[in-house]
Formats: C-alpha cells, sequence, structure tokens
C-alpha cells in the first residue's frame, strides 16, 4: 500500500465546493486493484475526520467525490 497526503487548496487545485478549502486528503493506495481508501480531515495530523470512503486513479488521476474533482498525481509527488 501506499500512503500520501493532499492539502485541498483552491490556488492549487480546481474544485467547487469552498467547506473542503485548507482540509487534509489522506489516502492509501492498492497498488493492485488502483482502489484508494481516504479520508478527509481538518488538520494535518490526520485526527479531525471530515469524510471518509473510497476512490479511484485513472490514468494518474485521482478523483475526489466531495469536491468533484480529478487532481494529477504527478503533480504533487
Amino acid at each position: 500500500m501506499k500512503s500520501f497526503k493532499i492539502q485541498l487548496t483552491r490556488e492549487t487545485f480546481s474544485f467547487k465546493f469552498k467547506q473542503y478549502e485548507g482540509t487534509y486528503f489522506f489516502g492509501e493506495l492498492n497498488e493492485d486493484t488502483q482502489i484508494v481508501r481516504y479520508k478527509i480531515t481538518k488538520d494535518k495530523e490526520g485526527l479531525e475526520l471530515k469524510e471518509f470512503g473510497n476512490t479511484h486513479i485513472k490514468e494518474d488521476l485521482l478523483y475526489i467525490p466531495q469536491v468533484d474533482a480529478y487532481i494529477d498525481l504527478n503533480s504533487i509527488k
């Protein structure tokens, strides 16, 4: 499993819903299935949970359903 953390900001990513501005996306990628288990938190330590679920990666793009956006994984590495 590969883990990663992304801070969701409008300056970096184009997304619709401002209630997610400044939150953190923690993901664990299962490289065999390309499914990502994730949680969105209000703090960078990942303790104050806001949302959680599963999503997918397609052609190096990570889909985050809460903000209705695809994020290019190459841009955050």
